[in-house]
């Protein structure tokens, strides 16, 4: 497994951080109250590792979005929550007034649009600190268990974000994950080294 070093994840962070804030402003807008994101750590372990490590069970239920990029480095971005958050999240998102029948038709929608203003967000502002091109892809929206999900995703890595959101006096707890293969892993850590030795 790439071997990170602490300063090589601190830049990785304060961009995620960066893309993170830029997210929650559009959140806010949308849902007409205060969003907060916060990314408290980031990790980078073996996919086998990965739902051990959010604290998941392979059984759990979940809901994820998922969105491939290029350019780069091709890979896959996901953002995931387990089904009774993702059901908070769409109910914090949609206006007050929609009925269960009619939040039930939106709730697809309504989760991918937030997973792709994060997952978009995030790759933007990793794309700017290393200054290289990273571009999105149509997202999907994938539900079932935990362990049959991550078995779906492709790649040998992830690296991992715990992120907190705090929409409307909630708190939702929602994970990120980028897998790549050991190329792309490698591809991307010599990026951030490269930009570590111009600016420090």
């Amino acid at each position: 497994m790439t071997d990170w070093s602490e300063l090589e994840l601190d830049a990785l962070t304060e961009a995620f951080n960066v893309g993170v804030g830029s997210a929650a402003a559009v959140l806010s807008k949308m849902v007409g109250a205060e969003v907060v994101l916060s990314v408290p750590e980031l990790r980078v372990v073996d996919k086998a590792a990965a739902l051990a490590s959010f604290g998941l069970a392979v059984s759990d239920r979940v809901c994820a979005v998922v969105q491939p990029y290029g350019g780069a480095f091709e890979s896959r971005a996901l953002l995931m929550f387990t089904e009774a958050r993702s059901y908070d999240l769409v109910r914090a998102v949609v206006p007050d007034y929609m009925t269960d029948m009619q939040m039930g038709d939106m709730a697809q929608d309504a989760l991918i649009e937030v997973g792709n203003l994060v997952l978009d967000a995030c790759l933007t502002a990793v794309g700017d600190l290393l200054a290289c091109t990273l571009t999105t892809r149509v997202p999907a929206l994938v539900k079932g268990e935990a362990g049959e999900v991550m078995a779906q995703m492709e790649g040998n890595e992830m690296m991992l974000l715990h992120m907190l959101f705090s929409i409307k006096d909630k708190n939702i707890d929602g994970y990120v994950g980028f897998l790549l293969d050991q190329q792309a892993m490698q591809a991307l850590q010599q990026a951030v080294a490269r930009f570590l030795s111009a600016h420090l």
